[in-house]
């Protein structure tokens, strides 16, 4: 898929399928972040046990504050990070704790990226998306759309293929949920 048709991928995603996409950091496995069967389809593709929850992508990181509990203080930390190639673990909202099936320990790693491609397919979809990397849990993370096995792609629902968009390195997550903010992965 060369020019990726936003609105064929959101259709795809919000019946419950799975896109494969370079989530400017490395490929990524996506779906609705509302959809139980997407996710599902996630962690039954990967072999990834669902104590390992998957990341939410939003449009805009103000946006975060509908999800998570954010303090002025908070707020001015990921506007330094966000957008960017970090994913910002926080706690959310007692309102939000059912929001994502995925999630089951009452946080959420949240990012935003300066990806028109992937904004869009938010935007198209109406809701956020959720994903981690294109690769079997345990192995390697693809940082090139070649590295990704046949097993992911013959998975995958839809697949967009733009190693320009894809940096090589998965994102740095820094937990944000303690007194003290933690980097769990640089």
């Amino acid at each position: 898929m060369k020019d990726p048709d936003i609105e064929k991928i959101a259709a795809i995603l919000k019946k419950g399928g799975i896109a494969l996409l370079p989530a400017g950091t490395v490929y990524g496995l996506f779906c609705s972040a509302l959809s139980k069967k997407g996710a599902a389809k996630i962690y039954s593709l990967k072999g990834r046990s669902y104590d390992k929850p998957l990341q939410v992508f939003l449009n805009d990181r103000a946006d975060i504050k509908q999800y998570a509990s954010v303090s002025p203080e908070k707020a001015k930390k990921i506007a330094s990070y966000l957008p960017g190639p970090y994913t910002i673990i926080l706690k959310l909202k007692k309102s939000r704790l059912r929001t994502f099936s995925f999630l089951k320990t009452g946080t959420a790693g949240f990012r935003v990226v300066n990806i028109a491609m992937i904004n869009d397919i938010i935007f198209a979809l109406g809701s956020p998306l959720a994903s981690t990397s294109a690769n079997i849990s345990g192995d390697a993370t693809p940082v090139k759309y070649a590295d990704i096995t046949d097993k992911i792609l013959k998975g995958s629902d839809i697949k967009v293929k733009n190693d320009i968009l894809a940096a090589g390195r998965a994102s740095s997550v820094i937990d944000m949920t303690g007194r003290a903010d933690k980097v769990l992965r640089k």
